[in-house]
């Protein structure tokens, strides 16, 4: 891989994870923002509409996506996610305790944890650190297999050419 593919990751270990926070109602998403501004980088949304908008403005590295809102559950939005973002990492959150909500986060939305509202402040910080650490050693590991890769093909080539020659 490119060493400004290198120099980008070893960014992201020292880097704040960003977070988009999916709730229908203006006070969670204001009270989210208040809360975990200065753990990480927050982004809210309203709709599903407008998160996915979102999506192609910041380099979104977890999304939290509230159970029940208009339209669509947020373990429906989870699979969308899952579908047109898979690297993100994705959450739930609910107030509710339905069992089939988080069989279905995890299940077709590929959540990674599952926070009950109202959430308590470490919890969350911890889940969200945790989700970014695995996101970023991720991406080592895609690009020192790139390496590898390359490397083989490299030997690969000498050994062919020494073979003919």
């Amino acid at each position: 891989m490119e060493p400004n593919r290198t120099m980008e990751i070893l960014h992201q270990r020292t880097q704040r994870p960003t977070v988009l926070y999916l709730d229908d109602e203006p006070g969670n998403r204001q009270a989210f923002q208040a809360a975990f501004r200065r753990a990480f980088n927050v982004v809210t949304a309203g709709s599903v509409e407008e998160a996915l908008r979102l999506f192609e403005h910041h380099d979104i590295h977890v999304f939290i996506a509230d159970q029940r809102m208009p339209g669509m559950t947020g373990s429906e939005v989870l699979a969308l996610v899952r579908h047109k973002h898979p690297n993100v990492r994705r959450m739930l959150l609910t107030a509710y305790a339905d069992l089939d909500a988080v069989v279905n986060a995890i299940n077709q939305g590929g959540a990674c944890y599952y926070v009950r509202k109202p959430w308590e402040h470490r919890e969350v910080v911890e889940a969200v650190e945790s989700a970014f650490r695995d996101l970023v050693t991720e991406r080592e590991q895609a690009v020192y297999t790139a390496r590898l890769i390359q490397s083989n093909q490299q030997l690969e080539f000498a050994l062919r050419q020494r073979l003919i020659s």
